[in-house]
């Protein structure tokens, strides 16, 4: 099933795009999207385990199930200073 992926951040900035599709196999999990999205978007590789990632405006774990018509987005992982 085709999916689509809202962006935010530097993702935004590095697609090009604020939202992208993606071609995910129905019962797959929010990892499937952001293993799926570190593909295509290699340099994205070192967030790949602290993204952002939200299902239907709700901050979800990775082993969520996504099913057609849910709507995911896709955050860097928030940095503190100190």
């Amino acid at each position: 099933m085709k999916i689509t992926v809202r962006l935010f951040g530097r993702y935004k900035d590095i697609t090009g795009k604020d939202q992208i599709k993606l071609d995910i196999s129905a019962g797959n999990t929010l990892r499937d999207v952001v293993d799926t999205f570190v593909k295509q978007y290699p340099v994205t590789e070192k967030d790949k385990s602290r993204m952002m990632v939200s299902k239907n405006k709700m901050y979800a774990s990775f082993d969520t199930t996504i099913i057609e018509g849910d709507e995911i987005t896709l955050s860097p992982p928030v940095v503190s200073g100190g």
